[in-house]
């Protein structure tokens, strides 16, 4: 998730009418937004990006803190926040959550990052941890925001399955918004008593995300919690720029989902300990609308909508906050009730090929002309690009990323000048064993969590980050996967009629099966017996003389 500050205008804010974008701006040359869609695949072990963009690796899992007695850098690398230091956008802080499944695995790692205008590369200067110590720690860390005073603002999805209040507060010890000093690497103190705390007034419950408005006061979350608890709730601060106090609202549409255009924010509880703790309780009495897997709201810097993503159905809804009530609710991307395959025509410049949305539209994220970045957590794990002027009936999809096998592309920020993409790759597959040359010139092998800064060649580093280990298939698709019948179709592209052989391996490394093929110039499609193996987890591996490309599969 990832909150770009944005001037919205106060006729906006106050609940004036706003209208969707119908137009698709010009991208100046330069813009990181500007590029021709990769062809679209299942993940291979690299990163594939706009042969226009090249990337830069900044930290991955298991790095060493600066200081050793801290330990080294936790693995499950989500929100990925980018703060900027005087508004700078070659110094700031990285602010890179981990979405442990234990209170140990969890937390926030915060990096020192500088950018070289003569080498054009980002140095990391400092990693260290947050001190979540004086709140007894964080759990299950997964998306945020950072806030238009440049605080980071790190979400718990969730908490232990006995909840406890261990220091006695009154209030639960997971499950909330926690406001942090990029700078100082500490929590912030909300009423001023001198001790740290989280935030309790924006609720206990599955938070996936946050994003604070322009006006410092309005804050849009979003609740993960499946079909029933899914909620959709804004806060608005007392105090702009304190986001101690404030009021708590549930959305609740005037009608069914996929019919209903406009809703009402219903007041939720929230003044005392025990009403902090059972928000989501309390949202459900009310008859709060659950959309099935709340994962991110952002709004528009172009029109002040609201944009929000349900997991579970894949959709991306978007409406008009009109203060009270909301207007214009509607589907602006993504599988709608009754279509669960929508598919999208991506011209990837030799070419266009239909291409399944799929479920699990993830993290959100705006850059300043409107254009929205949809990370899929499930599906084929793409990064996508929906312009400004998509509608369902009329699509404007791209596909900016290819990401590699096994993981989840996650968090995304951009620099203030939008020169520069801070992302993670989450959890890649350990295995992986490919090699990328990046931007400085570092041989990076994602088979561990990585966080990432992406650009335009020329604008990061001078060396193209295209050399690998060896160059794989330009597509290599495997399916159905996972695979239950007696064979398994693989569809390839060859750039030269060549000599294939196509070798399966299991989970311990053995080969248990072998043939050779003819790749003709162009489409092929391959038939691979898989009827005698046992259920369990493969590699497939294809090799030619200028190739080897690698694919996972699952045999039921």
């Amino acid at each position: 998730m990832k909150h770009t500050p944005t001037l919205l205008t106060a006729a906006l804010l106050a609940g004036g009418a706003a209208r969707a974008q119908t137009t698709c701006p010009t991208l100046p040359l330069d813009h990181i937004g500007r590029f021709t869609s990769v062809l679209p695949s299942t993940q291979p072990q690299e990163l594939r990006l706009p042969s226009t963009h090249t990337f830069q690796m900044l930290v991955q899992g298991g790095a060493a803190y600066s200081t050793p007695a801290d330990g080294n850098v936790k693995e499950a690398f989500d929100f990925t926040g980018y703060v900027p230091i005087n508004g700078s956008s070659a110094n700031g802080y990285l602010s890179i959550n981990h979405e442990g499944s234990s209170a140990a695995t969890s937390g926030v790692s915060m990096l020192d990052l500088s950018f070289n205008a003569t080498t054009k590369l980002w140095s990391v200067t400092s990693k260290n941890p947050v001190n979540f110590g004086p709140v007894v720690g964080t759990f299950n860390n997964c998306s945020g925001g950072t806030t238009p005073w440049n605080t980071v603002v790190t979400c718990e999805e969730n908490a232990p399955t006995a909840p406890t209040d261990s220091n006695g507060d009154g209030y639960m010890d997971f499950g909330w918004n926690v406001e942090i000093d990029p700078a100082t690497r500490t929590v912030k103190d909300q009423d001023g008593n001198g001790t740290p705390d989280k935030l309790w007034r924006l609720g206990r419950f599955k938070h996936e995300n946050i994003v604070v408005a322009a006006d410092r006061r309005t804050v849009y979350e979003g609740a993960d919690e499946g079909s029933a608890n899914s909620f959709v709730y804004k806060y608005v601060a007392t105090t702009p720029g304190q986001l101690a106090n404030g009021t708590l609202y549930a959305l609740k549409l005037d009608g069914a989902i996929g019919t209903a255009t406009t809703g009402t924010w219903l007041p939720v509880p929230n003044t005392t300990p025990a009403e902090c703790n059972n928000t989501a309780a309390a949202a459900l009495a009310l008859g709060a609308t659950s959309f099935n897997g709340v994962e991110d709201i952002e709004i528009s810097p172009v029109t002040g909508q609201i944009y929000f993503t349900a997991k579970g159905p894949g959709t991306t809804y978007r409406f008009t906050d009109a203060g009270t009530s909301v207007s214009s609710f509607g589907i602006f991307v993504g599988n709608s009730p009754g279509v669960t395959n929508q598919a999208y025509t991506i011209n990837y410049g030799s070419g266009s090929v239909a291409e399944a949305w799929g479920t699990g539209n993830d993290n959100l994220t705006f850059d300043s002309q409107g254009n929205l970045y949809v990370l899929q957590d499930g599906g084929r794990n793409h990064v996508w690009v929906i312009r400004p002027c998509h509608t369902q009936a009329n699509p404007a999809v791209e596909l900016f990323a290819v990401t590699p096998n096994g993981c989840e592309p996650t968090g995304m920020t951009f620099s203030p000048d939008e020169k520069f993409m801070f992302i993670s790759i989450q959890s890649p597959d350990p295995t992986n064993t490919m090699a990328t040359i990046d931007a400085a010139g570092q041989s990076v092998v994602f088979n561990k969590s990585t966080a990432l800064v992406i650009s335009r060649k020329g604008v990061l580093g001078t060396t193209l980050a295209t050399a690998k280990s060896q160059t794989e298939l330009a597509q290599a698709d495997v399916y159905p996967n996972p695979a239950a019948g007696s064979e398994l179709t693989v569809a390839l592209t060859s750039s030269r009629k060549e000599a294939a052989t196509l070798q399966v391996f299991n989970s311990l490394g053995a080969r248990v099966l072998e043939q050779t093929a003819v790749l003709n110039q162009g489409v092929n499609s391959l038939r691979v017996p898989v009827g005698k193996l046992r259920g369990g987890h493969y590699t497939l591996v294809i090799k030619t003389a200028t190739t080897s490309t690698t694919r996972p599969f699952i045999k039921q």
